[in-house]
């Protein structure tokens, strides 16, 4: 079973989050309705393209081995949101090196035309310090293949994508009509739903295999 599901799911249930909290992201919409496209397409390209690396180095090292896969993605993307929603941004693990190339990114970019500055920014985004993507690359790594690592971070990026755009041109009216604390809990509801979902998900995913066998 391709986990197609599971990583959109994933991607849904964390979008709000995201477009609050990563401030680098407003650098994206200086250029209009192109700087928002050309910044989604770097996006889902970059994450694409990590997935099929991270799911093909995976199944060099056995994950391709592994009794249902998309069950294995399916916990490790749950245990992520559970992480974020009872610890918040604590739950997120800084990678050394990182930070330092994102911001030559954006200092280089900063010459180019604005829509390929947005462009630039998206493809950048795989370097944010962000919780929720190392799960997304854990489950892409465990995915079973480069195919199944691809369509992980692909779901990711996509099924974050409508919510994500909503909450980047709205942010701030959304902040004002319901405030923080309550958007907070918002996402904590989702998040533990979603998490709550993708277990059961899990759970029919190892039945029907250990069905098969």
């Amino acid at each position: 079973m391709t986990p197609w599901f599971e990583s959109f799911v994933f991607g849904v249930a964390n979008s709000l989050h995201c477009a609050c909290m990563c401030g680098p992201l407003a650098f994206a919409f200086q250029s209009g309705p192109a700087g928002v496209v050309s910044y989604h397409c770097g996006r889902a390209t970059s994450y694409g393209a990590l997935g099929v690396v991270l799911g093909a180095t995976g199944a060099l090292f056995g994950a391709d081995a592994l009794r249902a896969p998309s069950a294995w993605v399916a916990y490790v993307l749950a245990a992520g949101l559970v992480v974020l929603a009872l610890l918040g941004d604590r739950g997120a693990v800084a990678i050394p090196g990182l930070g330092g190339w994102l911001q030559r990114v954006l200092a280089r970019s900063r010459s180019l035309p604005p829509a390929l500055r947005a462009l630039g920014l998206g493809i950048a985004t795989p370097l944010l310090p962000c919780g929720l993507l190392w799960s997304a690359c854990a489950a892409a790594t465990l995915a079973g293949s480069g195919w199944h690592g691809g369509t992980v971070m692909l779901g990711f990026a996509l099924g974050s994508l409508p919510l994500l755009l909503l909450a980047q041109t709205q942010a701030r009216a959304l902040l004002r009509r319901f405030g923080p604390r309550t958007l907070a809990w918002a996402f904590k509801v989702a998040m533990l739903g979603a998490a709550a979902l993708l277990i059961w998900r899990g759970i029919v995913a190892q039945s029907g295999s250990a069905c098969c066998h």
